[in-house]
């Protein structure tokens, strides 16, 4: 199931500059997804990190796995969550293994490891032609 930025503003709060998952190209409702995102040389995060040298804040690749997780969490538990509020809750140890920079595109992976009482653990990934450049572990809610 591939989607693009239309079907993904149905399910998350985020806006442009703040939208971080550019396209949704597998789902498996309760289980995985996978997505994409493009950080253009012009993304305003580049003006001040770092101005000689720019490279995408790991926080924005974090955000970025963080919404594509909330697509899958919404789109497996649609009746009963959507239009809920997401909510970050933790995150757990991430590690980064490459700087991303301008212009390049990341494949991105969530995998929903546990949920209870909305509560949902989620493990992703960012790939960067084929090679992992990101693991975190995170937890997330939806607020009422």
């Amino acid at each position: 199931m591939e989607f693009g930025l239309e079907e993904i503003k149905k399910y998350l709060p985020h806006r442009e500059p703040f939208l971080f998952v550019d396209k949704v190209l597998t789902l498996n409702p309760g289980k995985d997804i996978s997505g994409s995102i493009k950080f253009n040389d012009d993304s305003f995060f580049f003006k001040g990190h770092f101005p000689n040298r720019p490279v995408v804040p790991g926080v924005i690749i974090i955000e970025s796995l963080a919404q594509l997780g909330g697509l899958l969490i919404y789109k497996s538990f649609e009746k009963d969550l959507l239009g809920k509020d997401p909510a970050l809750i933790a995150v757990d140890s991430a590690k980064f293994k490459s700087p991303t920079l301008p212009n390049e595109e990341l494949d991105i992976r969530a995998e929903l490891i546990k949920s209870k009482l909305n509560i949902f653990k989620i493990s992703g990934k960012a790939y960067k032609e084929d090679k992992l450049i990101v693991e975190v572990g995170i937890t997330a809610t939806v607020l009422k």
